[in-house]
């Protein structure tokens, strides 16, 4: 599948998918999160209540997101890895404040954004021989 197609299945409001986002300091964080877009190239993730998340972030400008769900076929999945940074006025923000407010109508309004550069893909489809994909 092609690096776009996979991007595109980071779209999400909890309403079908959950996706889970690690970070690392001494010890790996996980947290699942509920909003996210793609953008850009980019992963875009609301900032509602992952502070711990926010503050590793900051600290190592790293971060990896993920997802497995049963499709028609059996099981599937991708994770993202790459470069991470939090935003709190630009685009990226703006985007995804629009796209909280706009699914919850109103009721949650995010702190910020986390920003994903993928560096790396994997499937995580069992037997998938080649796990990485880019």
């Amino acid at each position: 599948m092609e690096k776009d197609k996979i991007l595109e299945m980071f779209n999400g409001d909890c309403s079908g998918r959950i996706f889970w986002i690690s970070t690392c300091d001494n010890l790996p964080h996980l947290a699942p999160v509920c909003f996210v877009r793609s953008m850009d190239g980019k992963i875009v993730v609301a900032y509602n209540f992952i502070v711990k998340t926010a503050k590793l972030v900051d600290k190592t400008g790293k971060a990896s997101i993920g997802f497995a769900e049963r499709g028609e076929s059996g099981f599937y999945g991708y994770l993202v890895k790459g470069r991470a940074w939090m935003d709190y006025d630009g685009e990226y923000f703006r985007e995804i404040k629009r796209f909280v407010e706009e699914k919850t109508g109103g009721k949650r309004s995010p702190r910020g954004a986390l920003v994903i550069e993928p560096e790396e893909m994997y499937s995580l489809s069992p037997g998938n021989e080649r796990k990485r994909l880019f």
